[in-house]
């Protein structure tokens, strides 16, 4: 709305004080919703501070409190039978591991808001990736009594990633996987081609499953989903929003589908190397939506 000052109208006329005083009221009227939106913004500000001290607090203190009994009991005890020891010295690497993973994760969400994530994209061959994904969750499903299934198509392209960032999104959603199935029950990693220049990773299970509310918690920072038993998970509730803006961050789609009792679909595509060239140099195809000039900052184009 445009402002009606004295200037309009002839100075000292009653038309013209009217029109100031409705000027003066309008400025009035938007330096109090100015003032409104600021105290809303900081309101917002200091109960997303207030949650993630509430839930960091607990994820901290345990391994901290377990390396600071085991290492005591090391501490106090000196004569202890070299099983018990090399038991004790597991549990607190085992606690400080965690307590680091807590850590990369709180610093990845702090990079994340800050527009400060990057990702150092290369050639990376998929099929020793993913089997070493593989290998490193199935001691957690075999001692849950989950079979691990993997299907990676053969003649695979090089795909435009980060290695040691892709490795992480997978790890996160079997492990994600790994929480949400019970005994006995099924999950599949399957890694195909999709058109010319994407690759398709796809993590199903058959577990407990979400809510359409509780999918939208668990995209957020912080979420925390019970499992199908109704109890909390152990974590900050961090690793798929990580996820999600690291798939983003490689010029990738995220989906998340989930059906109540039936289990969770979680896929993702990256692009091809080759893909990543052709756009590079102008030459993507009119199916292609690439623009690698979006995060100059994330390493350079193979050619």
């Amino acid at each position: 709305m445009k402002d009606f000052g004295k200037s309009w109208f002839p100075s000292g006329s009653l038309i013209g004080e009217f029109s100031e005083q409705i000027r003066l009221s309008q400025q009035q009227e938007r330096s109090a919703v100015a003032v409104q939106a600021a105290r809303v913004e900081a309101e917002l500000a200091s109960k997303a501070k207030s949650e993630f001290i509430a839930s960091m607090s607990h994820e901290l203190r345990t391994p901290l409190n377990a390396i600071i009994g085991f290492s005591d009991m090391l501490r106090t005890q000196p004569k202890q039978p070299p099983e018990q020891v090399e038991q004790y010295a597991g549990y607190i690497h085992d606690a400080a591991q965690h307590l680091l993973q807590l850590i990369n994760e709180i610093l990845d969400v702090s990079k994340i808001q800050a527009g400060k994530l990057t990702v150092d994209l290369q050639a990376v061959s998929l099929s020793s990736l993913v089997t070493s994904c593989m290998h490193f969750i199935e001691p957690r499903a075999a001692s849950n009594g989950i079979r691990l299934h993997c299907n990676i198509e053969d003649n695979l392209p090089e795909a435009f990633a980060d290695a040691l960032r892709l490795k992480q999104v997978l790890l996160n959603l079997l492990s994600n996987a790994v929480k949400f199935t019970d005994p006995n029950g099924n999950i599949s990693l399957e890694v195909s081609k999709q058109g010319d220049d994407r690759i398709l990773f796809t993590v199903a299970d058959d577990g407990a499953g979400m809510t359409n509310e509780e999918l939208h918690m668990a995209t957020q920072p912080f979420g925390q989903v019970r499992n199908g038993h109704g109890d909390a998970n152990e974590g900050t509730g961090l690793g798929l929003p990580i996820s999600v803006a690291l798939i983003k961050a490689h010029y990738g789609t995220f989906s998340l589908e989930s059906q109540k009792g039936e289990g969770t679909v979680a896929s993702f595509t990256i692009l091809t190397r080759a893909a990543a060239a052709a756009a590079a140099s102008g030459k993507a195809t009119s199916s292609m939506s690439i623009n690698l000039e979006d995060h100059p900052e994330q390493g350079a184009v193979p050619h």
